[in-house]
């Protein structure tokens, strides 16, 4: 752990619980407290509609077209395209990007006209109202940010934009990446310095496939009246449902990687079964029908079936990569809260030498090959009954 903290705040320090929904007037208007539960399914969006201020969206954009950044970008376009609102502008740091999103687009019957491909990054930060971005990682979301709220600080004033009460044109910017709480932090402060901008921190759950059918889930916070026009926005341009996180920006990052981690325990602990079954004779297939006749899940019955046939092409899928990267935050946060999480330090191992073997761009499922190698076994054998490994 003595370079985890490199990247990051010393003492990095998430606050303590808020209730949820408290607002910080930064648009000003009326609060609306969250509703009163009564047993009822929960509601898609937390907020009721905006109606003061009134939104204007007069221009939408998108920023980072990975593979869950060109899944999001592809169903806002459409769904601004069935509302009459403008293209919406689209942007990648890599050409090649931009190409796998516009054949990605094509496969996907999304309408030419639905989006504007635009290579200027200040562009989007002067003429966009609602910028959503989906980065890898906090170096990249830092640069990018730098460069967005440059371009906002020399608006014209034309368009409508957010008017909260009258006091003109605001710019909503809203970061679907996974970075460390301190870092979203950093970036509300830097949203503060100059009037007519906020800040959300707006991590996403769900897999790349789960974006392209919009079954996202949004967890969300920072400003009140931001969330608001945010999240009529984009649910159910790309998600389902909006679950409110607070004010305090840190707390959405926080739970996206406590999230992360129950999903990164799970692959742990299916992984040192399948190997155990495997070993002991008693065959992986006895486990997977267990796990579908016992838990019904449908996340465990697809990490078993990857682990169990061997099926590690992350298409679809989260990659090793962005495993390795997610433990270490996960780490990095249990250690300054003194929270011991051995599951998530035994992962990381796995994961490393997994990656050791097979590359980072596998699914994370693949973590599996670290633990059969501590077994004494190949890593990525195709087989029923794996093989000892020998030199």
């Amino acid at each position: 752990m003595s370079g985890l903290k490199a990247h990051f705040n010393e003492n990095p320090v998430t606050p303590p619980v808020e209730r949820v929904g408290d607002p910080i007037d930064h648009f000003g208007g009326t609060y609306e407290p969250p509703k009163e539960e009564h047993n009822e399914p929960a509601e898609p969006i937390p907020f009721s509609r905006p109606s003061t201020p009134t939104p204007a969206h007069d221009q939408l954009a998108f920023v980072g077209l990975g593979e869950m950044g060109k899944r999001m970008a592809s169903n806002l376009a459409k769904h601004l395209a069935s509302e009459g609102q403008p293209p919406l502008m689209v942007y990648n740091r890599k050409e090649d990007g931009i190409q796998k999103f516009l054949k990605y687009a094509t496969e996907h019957e999304v309408p030419e006209s639905s989006y504007k491909v635009v290579t200027d990054l200040e562009e989007i930060g002067r003429t966009a109202d609602l910028v959503v971005t989906s980065l890898a990682g906090d170096e990249a979301v830092e640069a990018v940010y730098a460069q967005l709220f440059q371009g906002q600080e020399t608006q014209k004033g034309t368009g409508d934009g957010i008017k909260p009460g009258g006091r003109g044109r605001t710019t909503i910017f809203v970061d679907t990446s996974t970075i460390y709480p301190t870092t979203a932090g950093k970036l509300e402060d830097l949203a503060r310095s100059a009037p007519h901008r906020v800040f959300l921190s707006c991590p996403v759950f769900g897999v790349p496939r789960a974006a392209e059918t919009a079954d996202l889930i949004l967890a969300i916070s920072g400003d009140y009246f931001a969330k608001k026009h945010a999240a009529h926005a984009l649910v159910p341009a790309i998600g389902r449902k909006v679950m409110d996180l607070g004010s305090n920006v840190e707390r959405a990052m926080s739970f996206k990687l406590v999230g992360n981690a129950l999903e990164l325990g799970f692959i742990e602990l299916l992984a040192e079964c399948f190997t155990l079954c495997d070993q002991s004779g008693v065959g992986s297939d006895k486990l997977v029908e267990l796990i579908k006749d016992q838990h019904k899940s449908p996340a465990l019955i697809r990490y078993a079936d990857r682990i169990t046939k061997n099926k590690f092409n992350s298409e679809g899928g989260f990659n090793l990569g962005g495993g390795i990267t997610d433990a270490r935050n996960i780490r990095q946060l249990a250690e300054s809260h003194n929270v011991p999480m051995p599951t998530m330090d035994v992962a990381q191992q796995h994961m490393l030498s997994a990656r050791a073997h097979g590359g980072d761009t596998m699914d994370w499922t693949a973590l599996v090959g670290g633990q059969r190698i501590a077994a004494g076994l190949k890593p990525f054998a195709g087989r029923v009954r794996l093989e000892k490994y020998e030199e």
